[in-house]
């Protein structure tokens, strides 16, 4: 509220103090300059308190809705997905979901999203490819969820990392032990109720956990128990242990490669090292034409060197080419 106040006014709050003797003029005078002064200060005292008022309801204002903008853009920012990669191979019982309730059936070619579940049962393995082009494999009886692009949360079972290439981006593995982390490698992170195992084919793979901080190389095989207990082991390329990497191999692809290719490819798979003996140029020459589905991994090497001149042997981790 605005008041002008003038002489009238002055004279009226004067006598409000009662009846005294009258004073002179410039008694009189004065008191009217006291009172206007005393007067314009209240009424500017009561304004800075109405804007600082003002201020401060603004600000709490501005405060509750970053808060509410916050809240929404977090949330929204949880539940948005965005393509992860896409699925090159899946046999037997392999599915996904959402929301752990509606389930369907992932097949060959279907994209893979970010805040999903994938689960697989005792006869389901599943190969899928990142933006990346690196690769991720699912053992039987395995669960985990995509949390995003840059995260995979391991609940159960045993996935398979191929990011042997220049292109890979950083990726973590979570797991209830610890987490996961690859520098350029191919590796196995497998999760029970009791331990955590993680195998290094290729590469160097960091393990930080509550317990345990390392970095883990070729041929490393370690597991990590609850209590933060650990055992290390060593492990070949080339062992048995990887051999259920396979099972997600789609060797349909094959048909139309040449022997090059094919050679590179199986020995990427299986852990070898190649001794070309100086025929790789000859290997490229060479197209494979026919349907490799139904060979297990033994037969599919010997059925593509009978159809050529070539042989092979593999010892030690190192597969020979040789002309017949």
């Amino acid at each position: 509220m605005n008041i002008k106040l003038d002489n009238k006014n002055i004279d009226e709050l004067i006598s409000t103090f009662g009846k005294r003797a009258m004073p002179d003029e410039v008694v009189m005078e004065k008191a009217r300059v006291n009172v206007s002064a005393h007067w314009q200060a209240s009424i500017k005292t009561q304004r800075r308190q109405r804007t600082r008022l003002s201020l401060i309801r603004m600000a709490a204002s501005f405060v509750a809705l970053a808060a509410v903008l916050f809240f929404v853009k977090g949330n929204l920012f949880n539940a948005s997905t965005v393509n992860m990669g896409e699925v090159l191979f899946a046999q037997g019982h392999v599915q996904i979901s959402d929301d752990q309730m509606n389930w369907h059936a992932l097949t060959q070619n279907e994209a893979i999203q970010t805040n999903t579940w994938i689960k697989t049962t005792q006869n389901g393995f599943v190969n899928f490819a990142l933006s990346d082009q690196t690769q991720i494999r699912l053992n039987a009886n395995t669960i985990l969820h995509l949390d995003s692009l840059m995260q995979i949360n391991l609940l159960k079972g045993e996935i398979y990392h191929d990011a042997d290439t220049q292109n890979a981006n950083q990726l973590v593995i979570k797991t209830p032990f610890g987490d996961i982390e690859h520098i350029g490698t191919r590796y196995a992170v497998s999760v029970n109720d009791s331990a955590l195992t993680v195998k290094v084919r290729n590469g160097l793979v960091k393990l930080a956990s509550n317990a345990l901080t390392t970095t883990l190389k070729k041929g490393d095989f370690l597991e990590l128990n609850h209590q933060g207990q650990f055992v290390e082991k060593s492990i070949t390329p080339y062992d048995v242990k990887w051999s259920w990497t396979k099972q997600s191999m789609n060797t349909a692809s094959i048909n139309h490669q040449s022997l090059a290719e094919f050679v590179s490819m199986y020995a990427h798979e299986n852990g070898l090292e190649v001794q070309w003996n100086n025929l790789q140029s000859k290997a490229r020459r060479i197209n494979l034409t026919g349907d490799f589905t139904k060979l297990n991994d033994q037969q599919l090497l010997k059925t593509v060197f009978l159809s050529t001149k070539f042989d092979f042997e593999i010892n030690q981790g190192i597969l020979t080419l040789n002309l017949d």
